[in-house]
């Protein structure tokens, strides 16, 4: 769990200039007083708001700025959504709809994961990959299409890495591997079993696709 604070460069400026009488309230809330600020700005700046702050129940941080208004954005998109008198709303309640979706299992899934399984080749697991791309899910490349950096007129293509399971330092730092790697790999095969492996090829298929994730990591 973190707080993160964006620290107000007005803050700054104003502290440069002796004065801090003329920030608005919001601002002069968050500042610690009792510290200087040429001992511990950051304290000074912050301080006051991070002794008081409060971690929502279900939100992993919290902080002043830009995810304060991620999640004053989300509830508004979230009433827009639950509107089911619109497209957006149908398609909206539909992923909502748990029971419809449990009593479907992996109905939807199957022609993927049969299409999966049958590649035997490179081209056939490339080929797979592209139809995989196709609804949204990047298999090794993610692929898409936004301004172009030097002309905007244009629009370029772009392709990144496939988002890993993991954030990219747990792959290259051992010590933070250490600290996932035993339920990282009961994750996996949990996930494996879901899809209707058996216990023994989801364990046979475990290290297989941390290699594998290790080495797109770099």
């Amino acid at each position: 769990m973190v707080i993160v604070l964006i620290s107000l460069s007005v803050l700054a400026t104003a502290v440069t200039a002796g004065s801090v009488t003329e920030l608005p309230e919001s601002v002069t809330k968050l500042i610690d007083y009792g510290t200087h600020p040429c001992d511990d700005f950051y304290q000074y700046a912050c301080g006051a708001w991070y002794k008081n702050a409060v971690i929502p129940p279900d939100e992993p941080k919290i902080d002043t700025s830009y995810y304060k208004i991620l999640i004053e954005n989300e509830a508004v998109l979230k009433k827009i959504y639950s509107n089911n008198t619109t497209k957006l709303g149908e398609f909206y309640n539909s992923c909502l709809d748990t029971a419809t979706l449990s009593s479907l299992g992996l109905t939807p899934l199957e022609d993927s994961f049969k299409a999966i399984r049958s590649a035997n080749t490179t081209l056939d697991l490339l080929v797979v990959a592209g139809e995989l791309a196709k609804n949204g899910i990047p298999a090794f490349v993610d692929i898409n299409s936004r301004a172009d950096d030097k002309d905007s007129t244009k629009n370029a293509l772009f392709g990144f890495r496939a988002p890993l399971s993991l954030d990219r330092s747990y792959y290259t730092t051992p010590s933070k591997w250490d600290t996932v790697e035993a339920e990282f790999k009961v994750y996996i095969a949990a996930v494996l079993q879901l899809a209707g492996y058996t216990a023994e090829q989801a364990a046979a298929a475990v290290p297989v696709i941390i290699r594998f994730e290790q080495t797109l990591a770099g």
